[in-house]
């Protein structure tokens, strides 16, 4: 499985790979009921220390979206986990950071729905752009 880590990035590498797993369940990727890469195969693609890797696959677990057997590995939740509520979920994430960045700049939820709307606009018309290339 390719997930793309910065090691200069300063978030926790754990995180990084918890948030990759997320987003791949999230956009179909990976599907429910998928086995994942076993913990030593998945730190000795990325280089990384197995208990970083157990770290990130607990961090999963404890959200729901992953179930650890023993013996048998690590596969994608399948108890009421899809993938549109994973996406939900990561874009709720996604919101509540961007709204905490706009209030500590002094944006208030107008403004910033305002920005919201126009960027989605801007995006769907270059979009539509690129599609009649």
């Amino acid at each position: 499985m390719y997930l793309y880590l910065n090691h200069r990035s300063g978030e926790p590498i754990y995180r990084q790979i918890v948030e990759a797993i997320k987003y791949k369940i999230a956009s179909g990727q990976i599907a429910v009921d998928e086995r994942l890469p076993s913990i030593r195969r998945l730190a000795e693609e990325l280089k990384i220390n197995p208990r970083t890797m157990l770290k990130a696959y607990e961090e999963l677990q404890h959200a729901g979206l992953v179930v650890m057997r023993q013996g048998q590995g690590v596969f994608v939740a399948n108890h009421g986990t899809t993938t549109e509520s994973v996406r939900r979920k990561a874009i709720g994430e996604m919101a509540r950071r961007m709204l905490a960045e706009a209030f500590r700049l002094g944006a208030g939820t107008e403004e910033v729905l305002k920005i919201i709307h126009t960027e989605s606009s801007k995006m769907e018309q270059e979009q539509g752009e690129a599609g009649h290339e």
